[in-house]
């Protein structure tokens, strides 16, 4: 598949000069490749230390109520206490696709671009479990990532048949207190938003389901971790659902991404028909996950600036 021809050269450009540095990475002394130094929350702060050292602000619970558009242009966008934001050079949404069409003035939107991001297939949602507990019964030598198959029959893409775990503090030992672990499983992406839609997050009904579909985690956890764990002496127990993604995510129906499937499609890339609205994250080139999405951001980004100053980047990071 020509790439060039959906996402533009200088997007596949960006690209392969991010790759190679992230491979060069790989290579340094010392560099494992299973989770990142300090646990997923460092790659975070890097991120947000860069942009700060350029200048940029980070703002925290500041929810953008719509993106503004006047004479046909994106100029800012509107915070739910009223503020308005003005952007010097453009507008650019990490938000899904979908979310972003629902921030924009419909009137504002091309009728067939509407209809190409409704018409995208999504990806289902999750489960979560987040477990805190006693490292002291368990098995010596356990390994960071896990991963349990129920039925290799039914595909690893079946509701409630697969789950991936991870216990970063084998290797991180500051990410847990002394004697302690902390660990994460879930389903990956296959949890049906239509068993939980419509549910009240206080009701009985919701605590039910939560405890029924978030079993096949446990199971899976025992299975993994061996005798030695016990869920009823686990210190921290916290079960996230498809409504959890869709609350603290703002997620459009808690979905994963857009349903590309590779060699038949491509993600959309990172302009939109409204001029100096960009987008990023993980409905564009180069897809779902935290390198791809860094990478769509840092494609926007250099889209936004000369050429000279893509060379004094290059130089900076020695490529």
């Amino acid at each position: 598949m020509d790439l060039e021809k959906y996402v533009g050269l200088e997007a596949v450009r960006e690209w392969k000069k991010l790759l190679v540095y992230m491979f060069a990475e790989w290579y340094k002394p010392g560099c494992l490749l299973e989770y990142p130094l300090h646990g997923s929350g460092a790659v975070v702060d890097a991120l947000v230390r860069g942009m700060q050292k350029f200048g940029g602000r980070l703002a925290l619970g500041t929810h953008v109520e719509n993106i503004l558009v006047e004479n046909g242009r994106a100029i800012g966008v509107k915070l739910r206490s009223g503020q308005i934001v003005r952007a010097k050079k453009a507008v650019v949404s990490n938000a899904s696709m979908w979310d972003t069409l629902n921030l924009l003035p419909a009137d504002a939107i091309p009728k067939s671009y509407q209809t190409k991001v409704k018409e995208t297939p999504q990806c289902e949602s999750f489960m979560h479990l987040h477990l805190g507990f006693d490292s002291q019964d368990i098995l010596e030598g356990l390994g960071i990532h896990h991963i349990v198959v129920n039925d290799w029959s039914r595909g690893v893409d079946a509701d409630q048949n697969v789950v991936l775990i991870s216990v970063p503090s084998v290797l991180g030992k500051d990410l847990a207190p002394p004697g302690k672990h902390v660990l994460h499983a879930y389903t990956p992406g296959t949890e049906p938003f239509g068993l939980w839609e419509g549910l009240d997050r206080r009701s009985a009904e919701y605590r039910g389901l939560k405890a029924e579909r978030s079993e096949v985690m446990w199971r899976a956890v025992e299975r993994a971790l061996g005798p030695g764990f016990s869920r009823e002496n686990c210190d921290v127990k916290l079960v996230g659902t498809p409504l959890t993604h869709q609350r603290f995510l703002r997620r459009n129906r808690g979905t994963y991404g857009p349903a590309i499937k590779a060699g038949e499609a491509t993600f959309p890339g990172h302009s939109t028909p409204i001029p100096q609205l960009f987008c990023c994250g993980d409905s564009t080139f180069p897809g779902i996950g935290v390198p791809a999405v860094a990478a769509s951001g840092a494609i926007v980004a250099n889209s936004l600036v000369s050429v000279s100053q893509h060379s004094e980047l290059l130089d900076a990071v020695g490529i």
